[in-house]
């Protein structure tokens, strides 16, 4: 689920993305939101580069809507709105809800020793991620890209073998 923040002036349209990203399983916030989707030139440039931003804008100020992408803004929707439109691009600029690496701080890489087995690279990667999240099972899975049962999974086939190693 997307939480986007919406600066859009026009009211219909407002309503209207609303209703498409309500529809589509997200949510509108006033802030914290992980998307930005506005009308304005001014505010999309300045939030591109801390949010994945969309910029709603009509076929007369195309140009600008690409000059703004060469300045960071992640994409451009045309007024008016086609059905479904906006939560498509919402998707494509998220990945399960998280902003994609290009807008996350620093993201970190896990070294980790090459003569390891391949289960003993799966589990060490589970657990780092899992440290990360606090051991948040439902927030690991998300971020690992697998479901919580899958990883409920995972981890009961594999603890037995980090357990004998120890």
């Amino acid at each position: 689920m997307v939480r986007a923040i919406l600066h859009i002036d026009d009211i219909p349209n407002r309503l209207t993305v609303k209703a498409m990203l309500e529809r589509a399983g997200h949510q509108v916030v006033d802030e914290s939101g992980n998307i930005l989707i506005t009308d304005s030139l001014p505010l999309a440039k300045r939030y591109a580069q801390a949010l994945p931003t969309l910029l709603l804008t009509s076929a007369s100020t195309i140009a600008d809507a690409v000059c703004a992408m060469r300045d960071g803004v992640a994409d451009y929707a045309f007024l008016p709105l086609q059905p479904n439109e906006v939560p498509l691009k919402v998707a494509r600029l998220t990945h399960n809800g998280h902003a994609l690496p290009l807008y996350q701080d620093q993201q970190e890489t896990i070294a980790l020793p090459t003569n390891l087995t391949l289960d003993e690279v799966e589990l060490k990667y589970i657990q780092e991620v899992l440290r990360r999240c606090k051991h948040n099972q439902a927030r690991a899975a998300r971020l690992l890209g697998i479901g919580r049962n899958t990883l409920w999974r995972k981890l009961k086939r594999i603890q037995p073998q980090a357990t004998s190693q120890e």
